[in-house]
């Protein structure tokens, strides 16, 4: 125990590149939001009802794009801020953030809603819309209204029963309350294309009436995100602008990344954790491009061995893959259904002046890719239905191999 003690001392007394690395932590909030300031414009326009009109109406907003562009905490810091302006008004609003990934259905949703709220409903034996009622009776008694942000609501669309999903989309057509005190904002990845096609066309229309969209992140936005926490996280010198504009520009969607700032922020903490241990052995004493390489490298170990194999491959088995990998970078999911992949493909043919291979010779393609390593494919993913082919990828960077793929193509064609 001793030895323990003493372990701990050490450590913690041990010095560091890091002057608060929590800051970089993906559930850290920032003092300043960067460059969501459209969308939070949009918020503030679209819930004003509920600070001037409280009850009047039930305001619903859907906040669609990719992964990493400021959709969770755009939604957090407006939901504190109004809460804070309805309070001041004599209003008791409340923002309550549930993740779908974890309360995957309207019960779930409910429960967690509730305990944020501190209420007490005795649930067992309640069916999930009599549970609805009971908690909308409880707002009411206590006179308060609810924002409810439902994030990565595509697993809730994906696995809740159909009268779950009209139940939460569309919740005062069933209960009728004259009151309407709960308003909602659902948070999915990917494009609001692909949230529509998982509901019916009603439904649909619910969450597309107010739409706030996301933009990947451009490389000057992603410099300035990673400035503001390199400032906050480690000791001044510590990390050079040269790193930060390496990081940036290798994710920024405008010069080949994917805009996504929580992956930047992850490589930047994670070369941070590679040069604090290479200080406690004396071997650095600042984070290095050099470093964010390893951290690459470490991330993406297959990709050089994915890029090899492509050689390997004739003209339309790299036409498939690359129908692939845009089919996912489009809807921002892991896996997509064979169809979008041969619509894509069938579209790469035509503007290529290719003749598109039929169905049968496609899905042998796509098994000869997953044979060799290069796709990931499952069947009757949960929460579809019917059994159907999903296609999907491994961690490579989806336009580093596009960026491949397309020249590759350029120099088949040639011959």
């Amino acid at each position: 125990m001793n030895e323990l003690h003493e372990l701990i001392e050490s450590e913690i007394k041990r010095p560091s590149i890091f002057i608060d690395e929590t800051v970089l932590y993906p559930e850290f909030i920032p003092p300043v939001i960067r460059y969501r300031d459209k969308q939070l414009r949009q918020l503030v326009e679209l819930f004003k009802p509920v600070i001037l009109k409280p009850g009047s109406s039930s305001v619903k907003v859907l906040l669609a794009g990719p992964v990493g562009t400021g959709k969770t905490l755009t939604s957090i810091v407006f939901g504190r801020e109004i809460s804070r302006v309805a309070e001041s008004r004599g209003i008791k609003l409340r923002y309550v953030h549930v993740n779908c990934s974890r309360s995957k259905n309207l019960v779930g949703i409910i429960r967690e809603a509730k305990d944020s709220l501190g209420l007490h409903i005795p649930d067992r034996g309640l069916s999930s819309n009599e549970l609805l009622l009971a908690f909308l009776k409880l707002l009411s008694r206590d006179n308060t209204y609810l924002i409810l942000a439902l994030d990565e609501f595509e697993y809730f669309l994906n696995t809740a029963p159909p009268e779950d999903r009209h139940a939460i989309v569309r919740m005062y057509d069933i209960t009728r309350e004259d009151v309407k005190r709960v308003n909602m904002i659902f948070i999915a990845r990917g494009s609001p294309a692909n949230v529509w096609s998982r509901v019916d066309s009603v439904t649909g229309s619910y969450l597309m009436k107010n739409l706030v969209s996301f933009e990947p992140y451009r490389a000057s936005e992603l410099y300035t995100i990673l400035k503001d926490r390199v400032d906050a996280a480690f000791h001044q010198g510590v990390v050079g602008d040269e790193v930060i504009d390496y990081i940036s520009r290798m994710s920024g969607y405008d010069t080949g990344g994917d805009g996504n700032a929580r992956k930047a922020l992850a490589v930047l903490h994670a070369a941070g954790k590679l040069a604090d241990k290479e200080l406690a052995e004396g071997k650095a004493t600042r984070v290095t491009i050099d470093h964010v390489r390893q951290v690459i490298a470490q991330e993406y170990p297959a990709i050089v061995d994915l890029l090899d194999s492509l050689h390997y491959l004739s003209l339309h088995e790299i036409l498939v893959l690359e129908a692939v990998l845009h089919a996912l970078k489009d809807t921002g999911l892991d896996y997509v259904p064979m169809s979008t992949v041969e619509a894509t493909y069938n579209k790469i043919c035509e503007e290529l002046g290719e003749e598109p291979r039929k169905h049968t010779q496609l899905y042998a393609y796509l098994m000869d890719l997953k044979q060799r390593g290069i796709i990931l494919t499952k069947t009757s993913l949960k929460g579809r239905r019917g059994r159907s082919t999903y296609v999907g990828f491994g961690a490579a960077p989806l336009d580093t191999v596009l960026q491949k793929l397309d020249t590759m193509i350029k120099q088949l064609r040639v011959r």
